[in-house]
C-alpha cells in the first residue's frame, strides 16, 4: 500500500488545470429541443369536473377555516352540491395529483359537508332585469338553469306539474337520496336566486295556450314530462352544441349518453343547465359573450365574509344538519379540514422552489417580482428535471421554437 503523502505547503500541491472567470460565454441553450414553460394551469380535478368547479380554490378557503366563502364558491358553479356530494361519480378524484402520494382528496365528502352548512346570504343582491323566463319542469337541468338565470337578474318562474319539485330526481330511491335532503337543496336554490316555483301547475303541453306570458319558455328534459314544440313557435336546443336559441319556446335536448337519466351523471345535467342559462341570457340581454360567466361568491354573502382572517377558527362552522351529536359533528369537521389541507392546489405556483433546487444548470430562478420563477433559456438544456420535480404541474416541457 502506497504511503499517504502529507501536503505541508501550497508549493507541494500537484500541477492541475484551473479556470479563471465564468462559462457564461458558452451559452448551451441552443442544445435544447424542449423548453420548460412555467404558467398557471387548470388543476386536474377541475379539468375533469363536468361542472368546471374550481375545486382547489374552495378547498383553500376550507383549509383556512372560511367555510362560508367555500360554500359560496361551490354554489357559484353548482347549485345542488348536496346531490353531487351523494350521487356524482366524481371524476375529479380520478386524476387527483395527491393520488400518487397517499390517496386522492375525498372531494365528494367535502362537497357534501359544505352543502349541509347554513349560508349567511345577502338580501336582494341582484340587479333585476325586465326579462321573464318560464321553465316547465323542475329536474336538475331546469333547476340549474333557473338558478343561474335568477342569479343573473332575470325573473324566473318554474312550473312543476307534481306536488313536489325535483322532476326525475323524485324517482330515485331513499338509499340514493333522502326526500328531505332533496327538498332542502331545492329550497336553498329557490331562495338564493329568487325563483318563483309553482307546484301542482296545470301545464298544457299541446297548445301551450295557458302558459304565463314570458320572453322565453323552456322545456326541461329532466322534468319528467314528454313534450314537443309546435312548428313555427320555437325549436329544439342542445346546450352543448354551437348553436343559438331558436325562438321563444324551446325544448332542450341532450346528447344520447344523457337522454336516459342516470343519477351518477348529475353534474352533467347541472352543467347543461348552466350552459342553457348562458345562452338564454345572451339571447335576451346581450351577446352570447356577455352572457357567459357565473355569479361570483360575493353575491351570496353578507358584509365582509369574503375577507375572513387567515386564522379563522373552523370549529365555529355551523354543524351539519342531522349529523348526530355535537362531538360527532366536531370530529367530522376536523376530518374535513385535514383532508382539505392535503390539497396541493395543482396548477398554481406556491414558490416551493423545488424546480430551482433541482436544476443542474442553475437556470431556474425567482423572477424579479418574486411572484414566480423564470428560466434562463440561454443556458437551459431542456433536461426536464424542473418539470418532473414540480409538485403542482405548473412547469411543462414544450417544443423549443426553431
Amino acid at each position: 500500500m502506497q504511503a499517504k503523502k502529507i501536503i505541508n505547503r501550497l508549493a507541494e500541491l500537484p500541477t492541475m488545470p484551473s479556470t479563471i472567470g465564468t462559462m457564461e460565454w458558452n451559452q448551451t441553450g441552443d442544445w435544447r429541443y424542449l423548453t420548460p414553460v412555467a404558467a398557471d394551469k387548470t388543476a386536474p380535478c377541475r379539468r375533469n369536473c363536468p361542472a368546471g368547479i374550481p375545486i382547489p380554490v374552495y378547498l383553500e378557503a376550507v383549509n383556512r377555516g372560511d367555510v362560508q366563502t367555500a360554500l359560496a364558491l361551490l354554489l357559484a358553479y353548482n347549485p345542488l352540491p348536496g346531490l353531487t356530494g351523494r350521487l356524482c361519480y366524481h371524476p375529479c378524484q380520478t386524476d387527483c395529483t395527491r393520488k400518487k402520494v397517499d390517496g386522492p382528496i375525498p372531494i365528494r365528502e367535502i362537497e357534501r359537508f359544505l352543502s349541509e352548512l347554513s349560508l349567511e346570504e345577502k338580501n336582494n343582491p341582484f340587479e333585476m332585469r325586465d326579462k321573464q323566463v318560464t321553465i316547465i319542469g323542475s329536474g336538475p337541468l331546469g333547476l340549474s338553469c333557473a338558478f343561474f338565470l335568477g342569479c343573473l337578474g332575470l325573473r324566473v318562474t318554474v312550473l312543476e306539474a307534481n306536488s313536489r319539485a325535483g322532476g326525475v330526481l323524485l324517482d330515485l330511491s331513499k338509499q340514493k337520496i333522502e326526500g328531505a335532503i332533496l327538498e332542502n337543496e331545492i329550497k336553498r336554490l329557490i331562495r338564493i336566486a329568487h325563483i318563483r316555483l309553482v307546484t301542482d301547475a296545470v301545464v298544457d303541453l299541446k297548445g301551450y295556450g295557458n302558459l304565463p306570458k314570458s320572453d322565453l319558455t323552456l322545456l326541461d328534459p329532466t322534468g319528467g314530462l314528454e313534450a314537443s314544440v309546435p312548428a313555427g313557435e320555437g325549436g329544439i336546443f342542445d346546450p352543448f352544441a354551437d348553436e343559438e336559441i331558436p325562438g321563444y319556446l324551446i325544448a332542450v335536448t341532450l346528447p344520447e349518453n344523457l337522454k336516459n337519466f342516470k343519477a351518477s351523471l348529475i353534474a352533467h345535467y347541472i352543467a347543461a343547465g348552466r350552459q342553457t342559462a348562458e345562452k338564454v341570457f345572451g339571447h335576451l340581454v346581450g351577446s352570447p359573450e356577455q352572457g357567459k360567466g357565473e355569479p361570483g361568491p360575493e353575491i351570496f354573502l353578507k358584509g365582509e365574509a369574503l375577507e375572513s382572517p387567515q386564522n379563522a377558527d373552523p370549529s365555529t362552522a355551523r354543524s351539519p344538519v342531522g349529523k348526530g351529536t355535537e362531538a360527532e359533528g366536531a370530529g367530522r369537521r376536523k376530518g374535513i379540514l385535514f383532508e382539505a389541507s392535503r390539497c396541493l392546489y395543482c396548477g398554481t405556483c406556491d414558490l416551493c422552489q423545488q424546480c430551482i433546487s433541482s436544476c443542474p444548470e442553475a437556470c431556474v430562478r425567482m423572477n424579479t417580482h418574486k411572484s414566480g420563477v423564470s428560466v434562463d433559456l440561454d443556458f437551459c438544456k431542456g433536461c426536464g428535471l424542473c418539470a418532473y420535480e414540480c409538485p403542482r404541474g405548473v412547469i411543462t416541457m414544450e417544443e423549443a421554437e426553431s
